[in-house]
Order: structure tokens, then sequence, then C-alpha cells
């Protein structure tokens, strides 16, 4: 048995192993590239796969240089190069000193004739895209129950604005089954819950993992949609099929619950400023009014012929009559908006929500309960009315 006196060595005796394999020296791989980048120094670091594989590349300055075209994720490209063990991780990569482009990759050939044949069909139409409430009261969120997506919502909403209900449908978000399930929670928001609108979301990934979001189904569940949808999917640069047919896109899962929500203070700032905007409208709308009458009043034929007089007289009396009507019609109907918006936002207010019979759990310490699995059995809570509390003590939790 060989004995390596430590890894670096190893690595070393594999390094040379593979530089003397004239068939790694100098070979031609066709592959799809599935991530790439380009670092401060020019070289170019990107995988490319296949099927069932995929393996690290390099191409130094020199040789990007070269290369005619810009390289695009989902690109099939045809590279010549060596393979090297990368020392420091006893990983190998390839070295790569030619590329040119095969064609476009098979995902991304998938993508453009799918958007294709959507956009035909007006599924992208702006004029089929349903307009986000201003004040939602209920919220429906499909995508992965753990990860960091669904936290960053429920936190931004909080900070916003805490008079919010939220439901969420838990589904796959990559993989072959991500499809079906995110086009059963849409049909389950869409018949059941009826929520006001509906956020779609998942976190950053490669283009690979984000493919899921590209998928006819999805498009077409919420094309058919009653409740308007926000498609928060990956990063601020990554479009799917479910960003354009949706009815609204949002960057970033965090700028989706930013855009569902606007700030309470903001809103309350909003109803005040148009209030007085009101009065002030009002009052330039009395002011002009009755500058007019005057100036009907003191006109030269007023005073001479008396008949042309009484009769102009008659007119003014006729200006006032419209006057104060609309007057009245335009002071009801501004009432009627600020009165819509006040119980819009008395309904938010979480005291009313519990006068209506509801209630909600402390844990003890002044945090709500949201969830069973912040509680065991023989846990002490508190039930929280709407004139008092209650102790109370867990004698079972079920899961549903």
């Amino acid at each position: 048995m060989f004995k390596f006196d430590s890894v670096s060595v190893l690595n070393s005796y594999v390094s040379d192993v593979l530089a003397q394999n004239t068939n790694l020296k100098n070979f031609e791989l066709t592959a799809e590239i599935s991530e790439f980048k380009i670092a401060y120094s020019g070289h170019c670091y990107f995988k490319v796969k296949d099927e069932n594989s995929s393996v690290n590349c390099v191409m130094f300055k020199s040789y990007f240089m070269t290369v005619d075209f810009k390289p695009q994720i989902g690109d099939n490209v045809v590279l010549r190069g060596s393979v090297e063990l990368y020392s420091p991780s006893g990983s190998y990569q390839l070295k790569i000193t030619s590329m040119k482009r095969k064609g476009e990759g098979d995902l991304h050939e998938k993508f453009l004739q799918l958007f294709a044949k959507l956009k035909e069909e007006g599924l992208f139409d702006p004029s089929h895209k349903l307009k986000v409430p201003v004040l939602p009261k209920k919220i429906g969120v499909v995508t992965s129950p753990t990860g960091a997506v669904i936290h960053d919502i429920i936190d931004t909403l909080r900070r916003r604005n805490p008079n919010f209900h939220i439901v969420l449908y838990p589904v796959l978000v990559q993989g072959e089954k991500a499809p079906e399930e995110i086009c059963s929670g849409l049909n389950y928001m869409d018949k059941v819950i009826k929520p006001d609108v509906v956020i779609v979301a998942r976190g950053g990934g490669s283009y690979e993992d984000l493919f899921c979001f590209n998928d006819e189904r999805i498009a077409r569940v919420i094309y058919n949609m009653a409740i308007p949808v926000i498609s928060a999917i990956g990063h601020e640069v990554d479009y799917t099929i479910c960003d354009y047919v949706s009815d609204l896109r949002a960057p970033t899962p965090t700028a989706a619950a930013e855009l569902v929500l606007g700030k309470y203070d903001d809103l309350s700032d909003n109803v005040a400023g148009l209030s007085l905007s009101i009065d002030i409208a009002m009052k330039k709308y009395l002011e002009a009014r009755y500058q007019q009458i005057q100036a009907y009043a003191n006109h030269k034929a007023l005073i001479s012929p008396l008949y042309y007089a009484q009769n102009q007289t008659q007119v003014i009396l006729n200006y006032k009559h419209q006057l104060d009507s609309l007057i009245k019609s335009k002071i009801e109907l501004e009432s009627s908006k600020i009165s819509s918006i006040s119980a819009s936002m008395d309904s938010l207010n979480p005291d009313n929500v519990l006068k209506r019979g509801y209630a909600f759990l402390d844990d003890g310490s002044g945090n709500a309960i949201e969830s069973v699995n912040s509680i065991k059995k023989g846990s002490n809570v508190k039930i929280v009315l709407s004139d008092g509390k209650a102790d109370a003590l867990i004698e079972e939790v079920y899961f549903e």
C-alpha cells in the first residue's frame, strides 16, 4: 500500500497524473452554461452541465478576449481546454482556452418558445392585469414554508403595518413536482381562501433552480385567477414566465411585501392630506362662485331697465339653486370617500377584530403565538380578548 505523507502530496500526485493523460491535455467538449461570472480581474469563472452532471471551468482574461460573443446562462457552447486539479480544495476544474457558440441551450430554448407562444395568445397583455388593492385585509402567500422568504415577507409586513392577516400555502419551489404544487396553491387561494392579493415567491438560485416557474400550467392558472397576483421570483435580474403573466412583478420577495402593504403612518398622513385638500378645494370653489354671483349682481343691466333686471335676478336665483345643489353633492361625495377610508382603517384595527369575538394567544411574555409549532403540551398561555385576559393550560396540540 502506497503512503502519502499529506493531503498536499496526494493532490500534487493526482495533478501530475491528470497532466500526463494526453486525452485531458487538449480536448473538445460540448455543454450548456449553467452559471457564469466575470471577475474584476477579467478572468471568467463558470459552470457547464448536461442532464446528469456539471463541472467548474475557468477561462483566463487573455483567452476570454478571443471570444466573439457574450456568453449567457443557457448557451450551448463548444469548449477546448485541459483538466487540472485545484490543489487548495482538491477539486478538479476545466482550464478553457477556446469557446464557441453551439446554439441556444435546451432550457433557454424552451423558455423562448413558451414566451413567444404565450405572448402571441395575449397572456402578457397589460389590459388583462388586475389592480393590486391599496389596503388588502387578507394576503395570500404561495411559497416554501422553510427558508428566509416567508420570514422576510412577514417581517417586512410587520414593520410597515401590523394590521394584516396572512395565509400561507406551502409548496415546493424547485424541481419537477414544484409546478403542480404551485398550481394547486394558486387555485386553492383563488377558489377557497379568496384573499385580496396573492404573492407567489421564491429566493435566489441558479437558472435551473428557478426554471420550474417557466411552466405553462402556472402561467395559465395565474392568467385565469380573479385575484391579483404579485410575482417575486429570485433576485432583481431574474425573469421567469411567472413574472410576465402576473399582475405585478416585484424584484425580490421583500420588495413584494413592500408593494402589497403601505406604511401605516403614510396611509394616515394620506387621509389627513386628503381631508385638507378637500377643505381647500371647497373653499376655493365657493369663493369663485360667490365672485361670479357678485359680478352678476353688479352688472349694469341689473340697474336699468327694471324689467331686464328682474329677468337677470331670476337667472341669478337659478344659478344659486344649482350652486347649492352642486356644493351639497360635492360635500356628500367627499364625505363618503372619507367615511369609506376611515371604515377601512377601523376594520384593520386589531382591537375591533377582538370585539367581533376573536381572540389570540399570548406566550406570557407579550408575544403572540402564530403557530402550533410554538407551543407544547403542558404550556401555560394567556388568552387575550377584547375586555381582558385569561390564563390557560395546553392539554393537547394537534397538527393539521
